[in-house]
């Protein structure tokens, strides 16, 4: 059956990472999204399956991404019908680029937020990155200067400091995953959707009760948290990248005073080489997508500051951070 027919008779449709997604089945994680025109044509077709839909079994894999134990998380594979990206013993994602869509197909025992979660957070970074647009793992949100971006590996604390600015009324742009685009000689950050994927304690931390909170997933305790409506969680257009942070975690005898002054600026080859290893990058053998990539980048360095944050695992510590981070974009403006 083609993908017209299966969202012929049942179709949601929501506007996030800049792109219109026509969905067989409601994101709820998309709830607070813009919505779309009903004359805007769709970018991308999102189908999800059952369990019974066959997932592709291709010849080989040219990428695999491992846990720090060595256990392979997501597997590449190109297929007939474009690409099929696989998280062992969880869900299949098969994106057709001839007709924009992608399929997901879970495991027999994979509930649907999981699905749904492998979707947003992993697969369609990816795809966006084949349709042309530069991803950052990390997280942003909007201040009075522009956008800042904070950049890290997993378990960093880029959601973290991203909600203690929620906390202090900015926007959040993004969680995970930067969408950034030219506009002109400028960078520009593309939002994603609303909420931030944090720990028990940094919700208890930072927010109390108020606010909603779901989970991620069913192999994490994180959970998918919401500001209350009062906040200013519903982000805004797309506005120019003024700094990004390179975060790293120091451990907590230094005094957090001292820690957040710490925020040196990259030299330019440093922050290029920084910025390839954090890209989402769906097709590794695509030179032409390759060179797009380090020309954006290569650009983006040049005009945007970008800066090594150290900071405590402390929550405390985090007002005195973010007022670092504020002075650092607002004498540069």
């Amino acid at each position: 059956m083609t993908v017209e027919a299966l969202l012929r008779n049942s179709c949601v449709r929501y506007r996030a990472y800049g792109h219109i997604l026509n969905c067989s089945s409601p994101l709820h994680e998309l709830v607070q999204s813009a919505t779309p025109a009903a004359s805007e044509p769709a970018d991308l077709h999102i189908v999800f399956c059952s369990s019974d839909e066959h997932i592709p079994t291709p010849t080989s894999w040219y990428l695999t991404v491992s846990l720090a134990d060595g256990t392979p998380w997501l597997r590449c594979a190109k297929i007939a019908a474009g690409y099929l990206l696989h998280f062992p013993d969880l869900a299949g994602f098969v994106f057709s680029p001839s007709d924009s869509s992608i399929r997901c197909i879970p495991h027999r025992h994979t509930p649907a937020h999981t699905v749904n979660h492998l979707f947003l957070d992993q697969v369609l970074p990816l795809v966006l990155n084949y349709r042309g647009k530069e991803v950052l793992h990390g997280a942003a949100v909007a201040t009075p200067y522009g956008t800042c971006a904070f950049l890290g590996p997993t378990g960093s604390g880029k959601s973290t400091l991203a909600a203690s600015f929620l906390s202090a009324g900015y926007s959040v742009l993004a969680d995970d995953c930067v969408v950034l685009e030219r506009y002109g000689e400028d960078i520009v950050t593309i939002p994603t959707y609303p909420g931030l994927r944090l720990w028990d304690d940094a919700i208890a931390a930072l927010y109390g009760t108020t606010g909603a909170s779901a989970p991620v997933a069913h192999y994490t305790p994180k959970q998918r948290f919401t500001a209350a409506a009062s906040a200013t969680s519903i982000c805004p257009p797309a506005i120019s990248l003024a700094g990004i942070y390179v975060i790293e975690t120091s451990s907590p005898p230094q005094a957090a005073s001292a820690i957040a002054l710490e925020r040196p600026t990259l030299a330019q080859r440093e922050a290029l080489m920084t910025l390839l290893s954090l890209a989402f990058k769906l097709d590794i053998e695509d030179r032409s997508m390759l060179a797009r990539e380090f020309d954006f980048l290569h650009h983006l360095v040049a005009r945007v500051p970008v800066r090594r944050l150290i900071i405590p695992d402390s929550f405390e510590a985090l007002p005195h951070v973010r007022a670092g981070i504020l002075h650092d974009l607002r004498t540069a403006c």
